[in-house]
């Protein structure tokens, strides 16, 4: 696939829709997701779901590799209450709280919400730490069908591989 550019600077660029990240390493992890896509389809309007990509864990590694990947929503209401719809279906589906970065049934993050900027004390959007994890970069760059261009040396030696499609 041939991607177009998109440079960003020291000021992260925020983006005009709605895109969450998923996450999972315990247990069936592609399932997990599966469900969790099923969950939030009973809110939002999935428009787009990119490539599965199994990521080696950051910052704690002793731990199983998480599949990840990020989807383009629609939403009518706020980013907090997303934000509430994400905790409860995370809290349905087994996620229990353990320690920050550690192993996971699920992992919701909003990353970017229609171009708004929200410092809350439990909801930073454009999500803190998007461009730092290759895991966001690469599937957001095939979803939105362009190249991100960012400080690679940050995420340069994160493996991640593409490992197929969800179908859910």
């Amino acid at each position: 696939m041939k991607y177009q550019k998109i440079y960003l600077s020291g000021i992260v660029k925020n983006f005009p829709n709605i895109f969450l990240s998923l996450g999972s390493n315990i247990g069936d992890k592609k399932l997990n997701i599966t469900n969790a896509l099923f969950e939030l389809s009973e809110y939002v309007n999935i428009k787009k779901v990119s490539s599965l990509y199994e990521s080696d864990p950051l910052l704690f590694e002793d731990q199983d590799n998480f599949y990840n990947l990020v989807i383009e929503i629609e939403y009518e209401e706020t980013a907090l209450d997303l934000l509430n719809i994400i905790k409860n279906i995370e809290i349905k589906l087994g996620r229990q709280s353990t320690f920050r970065y550690g192993p996971r049934v699920i992992d919701i993050d909003i990353l970017f919400f229609n171009n708004q900027v929200i410092q809350e004390e439990n909801l930073t959007i454009p999500h803190y730490d998007w461009h730092n994890r290759k895991f966001v970069v690469e599937p957001l760059s095939e979803l939105i069908n362009q190249k991100i261009l960012i400080d690679e040396s940050n995420i340069i030696n994160q493996n991640i591989k593409n490992i197929g499609n969800i179908i859910y």
